[in-house]
């Protein structure tokens, strides 16, 4: 007969619609929390997040201690991910080598045996090759943990105990720092050295009302394990003020002169900084030749320190190259402190106050839970050891009795109902070897009770009197203080000082040599260097590479050092360093100014001073077409932001820069219209304004477009070259002039005819020119035209001004 099919019940689903929205909100809460509170953020009371803290007990419970040797780290990680961390062997390996490295670590909690990484950013050996222990210090972290001194919690399958925080006997928090980053909250704690730490946990306790100042006296900023110098400011108070600070940190470096040779010798370098990476930063810019006093960058660094020794060559300025490396670099870098901690299961910022107060009152939990433990315990083993002195003065009737009794059970029970023993105490007579009965060990328990009596009186008083507990971690830190701390690695300086290293001339980085500067009305510039203008026969009046319809307005020779200062006709000038003014060859075109500073289109140049000095006593003086004039200190041409052009000169819409010249405080100014007509005035007519302000009335020209400006020092009496429009060429002799008021009537350049009337387009003093002299001119058809000089002769006033035939 077939058998019966079993009928199955049908399977109901339960589901539950929820918006995806509140789904994935509540389920990143989870997320985010286990984040914070598992993973990232340290907790306040023993500065160690939960792998930091699984790792170290785990191997303190397996007895990886100092005294013991090294044990594989292999062995240790696999201990540590079978029993309390279940998240992988790469990150428990990753935080075991990182408490044991010396330049992360201020104070390392792990002694490693073999590659453990280097301060170049190398990996550490596999596991499988390294060994490790707990070091010394990481056992005052875990002091009485068995004194059921800290919360214990099961693990992850329920099969072991693990500590929710240890009992941290020195303030780890600050002493190493810690950095992490969770979901929405990040921290990034400094170290701090062990003995001021320490200091400023004794004064709190001592003095509970202190303010911040006075702990500052203890804790005067972070100390890292790097070394290097902190300069310090006012954000420096706000990592212990708020929890939240930014300080500089900077490179120790020495400048080192031996025989012709000199060296800046990096013997720290700021902490969280590759070696590598920075040897690289040095040798890219000496590569690049960024700055040229740079010969060599080499790393000597061995297992005495780090050692970075950049070789000098002989012209160069060491202070100033050592400032632009530090400004340049990361060999003064930022530290930017967020000091945030898991306080009473969740992430606060704290200040040194509120972190001190957390720690004290762990600290306090830690010994009141200890004198418990060890006062049930002490209460025990004196019951114990009573029961046993009085056992001893009734032993002939105590044998009888176990004698009599059947087992060891009857026996006890026997002699609690005889002398109403308790269990621990009938436990131990019944279990007590023969040879105890002798009168020394008699004397033995009686001592012993004794000393159990004193210690748990001792225990008592600490337990009812706080004085007592603080006397009691306050010896407990002195003791630690004194046979692990070290003294401060990095240096404190005053924030002033890194401004003065870093605050340099740049030109003192530039090789001194001579170079011939070339610019054109349309805007192109260049430098050539000497040898190139001779091989081109620049010394045989060969002339520059020109633009087709363009003209020269710029041909001299500067330094590198020198600065240029290029006026346009927009009433701008562009601040132009030499050496940044691309070199080419002495035929070559050039390049446009835009590619150093940005110009408008149609915007020309007018003319170049070289500056070597921006002086106070001297002036420059510029002229509009639509008549106004202005002068300025030389010294307020010098700038800082030079990335566009600068305003030297307010303009109307419709006017522009006609002429600008060099005056020495008390020159004479020669002001010529574009009719012919001049004016001769003291510089001191015209008062001294600002660059970005207009200008005043150059004189009195009845409306007429002015078209240059010329400067004559005191008592220069000079002969200038005219050419005209129309190509006629004149000299004039400036002695006719007398001086005059600036707002009084110009006098007469040149006469021109009524019905061929002649514009004045060039007019330049013949002092400095030899004879016979070639003025090279160029037409706005693009064509150029030569006017030969054989003599410099005045030409008649009578003599009207014509076209050439």
């Amino acid at each position: 007969m077939a058998r019966k099919k079993e009928e199955k019940e049908a399977i109901v689903e339960n589901i539950f619609g929820q918006p995806l929205d509140d789904l994935m909100g509540e389920k990143f809460k989870i997320y985010a929390k286990d984040v914070i509170l598992d993973r990232a953020i340290p907790d306040a009371r023993d500065g160690l997040k939960p792998v930091q803290r699984r790792i170290l007990f785990c191997m303190f419970d397996k007895g990886y201690t100092i005294d013991k040797p090294t044990k594989k780290c292999a062995h240790i990680v696999g201990d540590v991910m079978g029993n309390y961390h279940p998240h992988g062997d790469s990150s428990i390996y990753e935080a075991l080598v990182h408490m044991s490295q010396k330049w992360v670590s201020n104070m390392p909690l792990i002694d490693f045996q073999g590659n453990n990484g280097s301060i170049d950013g190398d990996g550490p050996a596999a596991y499988r090759y390294t060994e490790a222990r707990l070091a010394a210090l990481a056992g005052e972290l875990l002091r009485d943990i068995d004194k059921q001194t800290v919360d214990m919690a099961l693990n992850f399958d329920d099969s072991l105990e693990e500590p929710v925080v240890l009992p941290g006997r020195f303030p780890n928090l600050l002493v190493n720092g810690a950095d992490g980053i969770a979901v929405g909250i990040a921290t990034a704690i400094p170290p701090h050295n062990l003995k001021e730490v320490i200091g400023a946990v004794i004064h709190r306790i001592k003095y509970p009302e202190c303010n911040l100042e006075t702990l500052l006296n203890y804790v005067k900023g972070p100390d890292f394990p790097t070394g290097g110098i902190i300069y310090a400011n006012e954000s420096l108070k706000d990592i212990y003020l708020k929890g939240k600070g930014k300080v500089t940190i900077g490179s120790r470096t020495e400048i080192v002169t031996e025989k012709n040779l000199t060296q800046i010798i990096i013997s720290e370098i700021p902490y969280r900084i590759k070696k590598t990476a920075l040897v690289k930063e040095i040798d890219q810019i000496r590569f690049d030749k960024t700055i040229p006093g740079i010969d060599e960058v080499r790393d000597e660094s061995d297992k005495e320190g780090t050692r970075i020794v950049i070789d000098l060559k002989n012209d160069a300025k060491a202070d100033a190259v050592l400032g632009f490396l530090l400004k340049k670099t990361s060999l003064m870098t930022s530290y930017s402190a967020n000091m945030v901690a898991i306080v009473d299961g969740h992430p606060k910022t704290m200040d040194l106050i509120s972190y001190l107060d957390c720690y004290i009152q762990h600290q306090l939990d830690v010994v009141t839970r200890r004198c418990n433990y060890l006062l049930e315990k002490y209460k025990s083993r004196l019951e114990i050891v009573q029961g046993l002195i009085k056992a001893i003065s009734v032993l002939d009737e105590v044998v009888a009795i176990i004698r009599a009794s059947h087992d060891k059970a009857d026996s006890k029970k026997n002699l609690m109902n005889r002398f109403h023993f308790n269990e621990p105490q009938v436990e131990a007579i019944v279990t007590m070897p023969l040879y105890k009965l002798s009168n020394t060990d008699v004397q033995v328990l009686v001592e012993e009770e004794k000393k159990l009596t004193e210690d748990m009186k001792e225990l008592k008083t600490i337990l009812s009197d706080q004085s007592k507990k603080d006397e009691f971690i306050i010896n407990d830190l002195r003791d630690v203080a004194k046979r692990f701390g070290i003294d401060r690695r990095t240096e404190i300086k005053d924030e002033e000082e890194a401004v003065s290293q870093v605050d340099i001339d740049k030109r003192d980085l530039i090789a001194v040599e001579d170079t011939y500067v070339v610019a054109t009305r349309d805007g192109y510039i260049k430098r050539s260097s000497v040898k190139s203008w001779r091989g081109s026969g620049g010394q045989n009046g060969v002339l520059p590479g020109l633009k087709e319809g363009d003209a020269f307005v710029y041909n001299t020779l500067l330094r590198t050092t020198d600065i240029i200062l290029a006026f346009t006709n927009k009433g701008n000038f562009l601040y132009i360093p030499v050496n940044e003014i691309k070199e080419t060859k002495w035929n070559e075109e050039g390049f446009h100014v835009s590619s150093l500073v940005p110009i408008q289109p149609g915007e020309r140049l007018i003319h170049l001073f070289g500056v070597r000095k921006f002086r106070d006593d001297l002036y420059i003086v510029l002229l509009s077409k639509l008549g106004s004039i202005k002068r300025c200190v030389l010294s307020s041409f010098q700038v800082v932001r030079r990335s566009k052009p600068v305003c030297a000169m307010k303009l109307t819409p419709s006017d522009e820069i006609v002429g600008v010249t060099l005056t020495s405080g008390n020159s004479d100014l020669l002001v010529c219209s574009s009719e012919g007509k001049g004016s001769f005035y003291n510089e001191n007519e015209v008062p001294i304004t600002n660059p970005r302000t207009g200008g005043v009335k150059a004189g009195k020209f009845h409306g007429k477009d002015l078209a240059t400006i010329l400067s004559f020092l005191p008592e220069e009496r000079d002969k200038v070259l005219l050419i005209t429009d129309k190509g006629c060429t004149r000299i004039f002799d400036i002695s006719r002039l007398d001086r005059i008021k600036r707002t009084q009537k110009s006098s007469v350049l040149f006469n021109s005819f009524l019905k061929e009337p002649h514009k004045l387009v060039f007019a330049s003093k013949t002092k400095g020119k030899d004879l016979p002299y070639t003025f090279r001119g160029y037409l706005t058809n693009g064509e150029n035209k030569e006017f030969l000089f054989e003599d410099f002769y005045v030409t008649p006033m009578e003599k009207y001004a014509k076209k050439p035939d």
